[in-house]
């Protein structure tokens, strides 16, 4: 679905460009540029556990540095009948002023297309190219800039099966060059295969079954290679008179990292709470249980997530978020050279705090402060740090929908 190289352009991308054209023939457009610079002190840029582990890594002591990220891009919708193209493209640059070794560009480019036919059948296509520094919380004590290259491309189907049964199905295709020290042509091949059927008949509830299988494969490292992993869940959602809603699922999975690296078997799934208080006040508190792919050691972990969210609008032109994040995690089957953590378990906290304030309409100036902290079983994998930074961003609001 997707390819190219980490230089190249995707090859769904002249595609889509196409349907754009054909969009702009038949039917409305919106251009939405904008701009933004980002301001922010990092107390600890490489995620360390202290200045002598700085010096060990890079032979500074510094552990903290500031950045400044300029950033352009464009959004442009085009909508014609029941189908709509949404193109994001943006490039961004960021500069350090003590470790500037660091400084580098990025880019992201996105197009979406969602698409309905008559009223059974509907869904979706979406590419993704995105050239982002890879971050140092995951690339153990590595200190030296690296750059990932991170691809994707889904495709959705669905079918209303009868006025009470849908069918969802979906293929994404996910290519991650992740260069780390001693193997700079690293990365990661995952492709997911998804069917859901959901019963909707009972006003405010949907549940129904869903059932995924992914075949993975690291590249260009020795001791790792390809894995496959299924996952069987029973899922459910309620929403009750607007102002709340429930959703879970229930399930196992079930990973086997081949080459005799072991098999992972564990019980998953996600409950989610979403509450309006009142006009002004809603709270969000979700629990996943997952198993995820360890790009920084080619493996697997299982990961245990508390996620909670107070967002609070006073005005109409300001809003403040306020966020704690608690996750559990365990790595299996670890087996790159020099970074297997076998039994490694780790435990991270963080906490967020965000303002947004409309100063105009096309003016938004975003406040923000993020702690973390992460402790291990082995120690040179715990550290901690404070990120203070403001972001304003200069950006045309979208037209009223008619």
């Amino acid at each position: 679905m997707i390819a190219g190289n980490n230089h190249g352009s995707p090859l769904w991308l002249p595609a889509l460009m196409g349907v754009f054209a054909s969009g702009a023939a038949f039917g409305g457009s919106t251009f939405l540029p904008y701009a933004s610079v980002q301001y922010e002190h990092n107390n600890n840029v490489f995620a360390l556990e202290n200045s002598a582990s700085a010096v060990a890594a890079s032979g500074d002591p510094t552990l903290g540095d500031s950045d400044l990220k300029s950033v352009a891009g464009f959004e442009e919708d085009y909508l014609w009948d029941r189908q709509k193209l949404t193109g994001t493209f943006e490039g961004r640059y960021i500069e350090y002023d003590h470790f500037s070794s660091l400084n580098h560009s990025e880019y992201l480019a996105k197009l979406d297309f969602d698409w309905k036919l008559f009223s059974m059948l509907d869904g979706s296509f979406l590419g993704s190219q995105e050239r982002v520094m890879a971050p140092f919380a995951n690339r153990d004590t590595e200190t030296q800039l690296a750059i990932d290259i991170d691809r994707h491309g889904t495709g959705k189907f669905n079918v209303r099966l009868s006025p009470e049964w849908r069918l969802e199905t979906s293929v994404d295709y996910h290519d991650l060059n992740a260069p780390i020290q001693g193997f700079p042509d690293y990365g990661l091949t995952e492709t997911t295969a998804l069917a859901a059927v959901k019963y909707l008949g009972i006003s405010y509830f949907t549940y129904g079954f869903s059932a995924d299988h992914v075949d993975g494969r690291y590249r260009n490292a020795p001791l790792v290679g390809t894995y496959n992993q299924t996952d069987l869940d029973l899922t459910m959602s309620y929403k009750a008179t607007g102002l709340s809603s429930f959703t879970g699922a229930i399930g196992h999975t079930q990973r086997d990292q081949g080459q005799n690296q072991g098999n992972v078997s564990a019980v998953t799934g996600e409950i989610g709470y979403l509450r309006q208080l009142s006009g002004k006040t809603s709270i969000h508190l979700d629990y996943t249980r997952a198993v995820n792919s360890y790009i920084g050691a080619g493996g697997s972990e299982l990961d245990s997530t508390l996620n909670a969210t107070i967002s609070y609008q006073p005005t109409y032109k300001t809003g403040i978020t306020v966020g704690y994040q608690r996750i559990w995690s365990d790595f299996e089957a670890q087996t790159i050279p020099g970074t297997d953590v076998l039994g490694r378990r780790d435990s991270s906290t963080g906490a967020t705090f965000k303002m947004n304030y409309q100063a105009l309409r096309w003016l938004l100036i975003q406040p923000y402060v993020n702690y973390q902290k992460r402790s291990s079983n082995d120690e040179i994998f715990g550290y901690s740090g404070t990120i203070v930074g403001i972001q304003i961003l200069a950006k045309e609001p979208a037209p009223a929908a008619r």
